[in-house]
């Protein structure tokens, strides 16, 4: 509905213009309301007062066999796309008790605010109890990096010691980062629903939801390539001739990606730009210092295979902390109509 309002002015500074009366009666208004007035950009958003948050429920239908992982993977999709209630069904195949306690666990252990509702010996119905006032976007975010850079530091001291039982641990900690990131996107999902939620977010305009999302998802695969460290700490040799020093690079990226969410944290371009050229220096250092492995006579076939796949892991740490760097720079920019570079 599209409609042309003539605005007009009352008293010495106050300018008005009426209501479609469609709105209204769909709305439920009547004379003495109250309704909020959002400023998005150029454009105001109207909304009642009292308007609760739509409430969506999905249904997901299981035709035949199909792997727990598949059907979570559809649940997970839900909960992101901001889905209230998600009910599945299994229309047939065997052992439906064991997969709807699998899906009852996988739930319980990936996405925050999740309840079993209702449950029958087909059927799951799963209610998400999730409040933004409980964990504003940005406390997440922090609380994020916080899981994030503790899973790096354990990773790269078990990649150095050979620590299985450090390395096992961070292993263990990849739901939690899961958890933390899933909730993140979902939160903003429901933020390009509702500009009221966006508001509570302290979100300003769609342009930084997109990049939120971007920094939640590099801080979800930072935590991938954490535990990817750590399964090299499990493989690699008990002699290593290079790892102590592999170590010292990977505080060098630790540091990188510290001072990329300083640069969230900030918003300052400056701080963003000496991350993206730091990343650059250091892939290049990096690459340098593998060539010189590689062509090292003297350590084995096992810890060259082992440094090389951990260097993978260091070069996508970098790069995904110049990513969030960049991210700073497109939300200043979407806040500030002028940027001074000097």
């Amino acid at each position: 509905m599209v409609e042309r309002r003539k605005v007009q002015r009352t008293g010495s500074s106050s300018y008005i213009v009426t209501l479609p009366k469609d709105w209204v009666d769909m709305t439920g208004l009547s004379a003495g309301d109250y309704v909020l007035v959002y400023q998005h950009g150029n454009r105001l958003i109207i909304t009642p007062a009292e308007a609760e948050v739509q409430e969506i429920t999905g249904q997901i239908i299981v035709h035949g066999k199909h792997d727990i992982q598949e059907i979570f993977r559809v649940v997970v999709a839900m909960y992101l796309a901001g889905y209230n209630t998600i009910s599945i069904e299994f229309r047939d195949g065997s052992d439906l008790a064991k997969k709807i306690s699998e899906l009852k666990h996988l739930a319980r252990v990936k996405l925050a605010g999740v309840e079993v509702v209702d449950e029958t010996y087909n059927t799951l119905v799963l209610k998400i109890l999730l409040n933004l006032h409980e964990l504003p976007l940005m406390k997440a975010i922090r609380r994020l990096h916080l899981i994030v850079n503790n899973m790096l530091t354990d990773a790269l001291t078990a990649f150095r010691d050979k620590d299985i039982g450090l390395a096992e641990a961070v292993i263990q900690r990849d739901d939690e980062a899961d958890r933390f990131h899933f909730m993140i996107t979902r939160q903003l999902s429901l933020a390009l629903l509702d500009i009221r939620i966006m508001h509570e977010l302290g979100i300003s305009n769609p342009v930084e939801t997109i990049n939120y999302r971007i920094l939640a998802r590099n801080l979800e695969r930072i935590a991938d390539h954490a535990v990817n460290i750590s399964r090299r700490a499990i493989d690699r040799p008990r002699e290593c001739y290079y790892c102590f020093d592999y170590y010292e690079i990977g505080m060098k990226i630790q540091g990188l990606f510290n001072e990329s969410m300083d640069s969230i944290y900030k918003l300052k371009r400056r701080t963003a730009e000496e991350v993206i050229l730091h990343a650059d220096e250091l892939a290049e250092e990096i690459r340098r210092f593998l060539e010189k492995i590689l062509a090292d006579t003297r350590i084995t076939e096992d810890e060259k295979t082992i440094l090389a796949m951990t260097y993978d892991s260091y070069r996508r740490i970098i790069r995904y902390s110049s990513g969030i760097a960049e991210a700073s720079l497109n939300i200043k920019a979407s806040r500030n109509r002028i940027i001074e570079v000097k």
